[in-house]
């Protein structure tokens, strides 16, 4: 096992790597697209994401600062939270890269609602509850509005650079 004190002067490489221990499901996060119309979306694949509150319904996801398009999620209103299946790894690297833009054309969406992406295992429509700077990232926490869940459906997960799915 391998350690590392309290030094100030933390190997950021390594912490990161100790961190990547510990297995996520993924998500990808997306938002309207203000420059354009007709629907266009945005999406950011994130593992950052969490429940906070039941009473009131609350989640929560982390920006880095540094993120592409910072300004566009950092000062949105609204998003969902797309939870992938197990058969998502292509979907969730494109939204790991610059390829973030969603048209309708694509089949990618939910023709009912936009934010919602086509056969996730998990959807929640949000509204800003609250965000604040801590460290190196933005903290977004919303509001779930609504949600939708598919409980056959395997997940995505990343655990030290790898993917896999869990599932029954």
């Amino acid at each position: 096992m391998t350690s590392n004190t309290a030094d100030p002067l933390i190997d950021k490489k390594a912490l990161r790597h100790a961190m990547g221990g510990f297995a996520t499901g993924v998500c990808v996060i997306t938002v309207a697209d203000p420059d354009h119309v007709d629907g266009h979306v945005v999406g950011m694949t994130a593992n950052s994401f969490s429940s906070v509150s039941l009473d009131p319904p609350l989640v929560q996801w982390c920006l880095d600062l540094k993120a592409h398009r910072y300004d566009l999620y950092a000062g949105a209103q609204t998003f969902g939270i797309n939870i992938l299946n197990g058969d998502h790894e292509d979907l969730s690297r494109r939204f790991a890269s610059g390829s973030a833009h969603i048209v309708p054309e694509e089949g990618v969406t939910c023709p009912h609602d936009p934010l919602k992406l086509n056969d996730v295992i998990g959807f929640f429509g949000c509204e800003l509850y609250e965000s604040r700077i801590v460290g190196d990232h933005l903290v977004i926490v919303g509001e779930v509005q609504s949600f939708e869940t598919d409980p056959e459906a395997k997940g995505l997960t990343f655990f030290r650079g790898k993917y896999g799915q869990i599932g029954q």
